[in-house]
């Protein structure tokens, strides 16, 4: 039977024994997984390492457990991918969100662009979300979900090799990514860069590309142009 995983903020290492104290962490196993004293759980800590413990008590708001095995994570990242997506609507942006984390991004910045739908973000329900998505996906690490910023901003503090994704450019090749370096990559949103923005990767030497000539749902651009970064050959 598949064990239950869980994300924690303590680092490991080499300890024999855990005290959970997150309140959600607890919330879960004692109350939605129903789990008792002897069985068996997984925890991780982003160092990319699953450590598999048994229950060992309940005491009043916290839950004591046994490490009993170290393995590696099913998904560690091999390259440092920062995603910079332009706002689209609320639950889109959060499917986005999720499915970049199991993709296996280190960092998702939240953009404004010209065409965003919307202005903010709910950090602490993102964050969330890229553990739950982490914990299922058997990712060993959890991605940082960074503050909204301006696209102008985002180019100015950039300090990483970076390429932008437009329906209207040249089109996309393996070369132009080649190497193990961080990588940020730029995704707009419903409707795409203006003319404007796209002035701004120019100026910044930025590379723009296409992943095709069809037009792509915000949602859909993302999972498509995060597979052939992360995985493309």
């Amino acid at each position: 039977m598949r064990l239950h995983r869980f994300y924690i903020s303590e680092k490991v290492g080499s300890k024999t024994e855990l005290i959970l104290d997150n309140t959600d962490v607890v919330h879960q196993i004692r109350k939605v997984f129903r789990l008792k004293k002897g069985d068996l759980l997984i925890v991780f800590d982003g160092s990319g390492s699953d450590y598999t413990c048994g229950i060992e008590d309940f005491r009043d708001e916290t839950i004591v457990l046994g490490v009993r095995e170290t393995s590696k994570s099913r998904f560690m990242p091999e390259r440092d991918v920062h995603l910079y997506a332009a706002l689209v609507k609320k639950d889109t942006f959060e499917w986005i969100v999720e499915k970049a984390t199991e993709l296996g991004v280190t960092k998702i910045i939240p953009i404004l662009a010209e065409r965003t739908e919307k202005k903010a973000v709910n950090e602490e329900r993102l964050k969330k979300i890229v553990i739950e998505a982490s914990e299922q996906s058997g990712r060993g690490s959890v991605p940082e979900i960074e503050p909204v910023i301006s696209l102008k901003e985002a180019i100015i503090a950039l300090q990483t090799k970076s390429i932008a994704f437009h329906t209207d450019a040249e089109l996309f090749e393996t070369s132009d990514i080649r190497g193990n370096e961080p990588l940020a990559c730029f995704i707009g949103p419903e409707g795409g860069w203006s003319t404007d923005e796209i002035g701004l990767f120019h100026d910044a030497k930025i590379p723009v590309r296409s992943i095709g000539t069809q037009v792509l749902r915000a949602e859909t651009a993302v999972v498509a142009t995060l597979s052939l970064v992360m995985f493309g050959k």
